[in-house]
């Protein structure tokens, strides 16, 4: 399965430098939004692998090698995993040298939720992406972040006046991420098909 990363990693390499420059000059820029951006935008590098995969017949190929669908599907999770995180790592780095200048504390907790956020996007989507292909799974993550989107909105606005959230709920959050990793990957492994 390593090898496998790595392949994904080569292929998405030209995207790969454009988002460190991108990832840096936000978080230079500053604004907890930014990072939070750059952390949900790296979630989705998955699909953009999954659709050089298709585009090139690579499944195909892959299914003539000595690779199991389990190592095929748990590839792009490793993938959209490392992604959120080393963005995640990038941001920290860049908003704790900023805040040498600034005196702001990084939004470290903001960050955390973000990652878990896109773990939570990627264990939605994923299947849908194995079972039916990038450009119907791609929908189905738009329905979802602009889903997603709504519902904070609407709730934000609700919540105004009322108490924040306690702590031991949002420790709720890393649990749930969990949870739908566990009842995701194995979905995807027996969704998985080759086009």
């Amino acid at each position: 399965m390593k090898a496998l990363v790595r392949k994904d990693f080569y292929v998405l390499w030209k995207q790969m430098r454009i988002i460190v420059l991108i990832l840096s000059l936000m978080s230079v820029v500053g604004g907890t939004f930014n990072s939070v951006f750059v952390v949900v935008w790296c979630s989705m590098l998955p699909f953009t692998a999954i659709a050089y995969d298709e585009r090139s017949h690579w499944d195909q190929l892959a299914a003539m090698m000595p690779y199991s669908r389990r190592d095929l599907v748990l590839s792009k999770y490793v993938l959209g995993w490392l992604s959120m995180a080393a963005a995640m790592a990038l941001s920290l780095v860049f908003q704790t040298a900023v805040s040498l200048f600034t005196h702001e504390i990084p939004g470290l907790s903001t960050l955390a939720m973000s990652f878990l956020g896109g773990i939570l996007a990627l264990d939605i989507t994923l299947p849908m992406v194995f079972r039916f292909g990038v450009e119907k799974g791609r929908w189905g993550f738009m329905l979802i972040v602009f889903g997603v989107a709504i519902l904070g909105g609407i709730t934000a606005g609700m919540a105004e006046g009322l108490p924040s959230i306690p702590a031991p709920a949002l420790a709720l959050l890393p649990l749930a991420a969990i949870a739908a990793t566990a009842v995701s990957v194995p979905l995807s492994i027996k969704l998985y098909k080759v086009n």
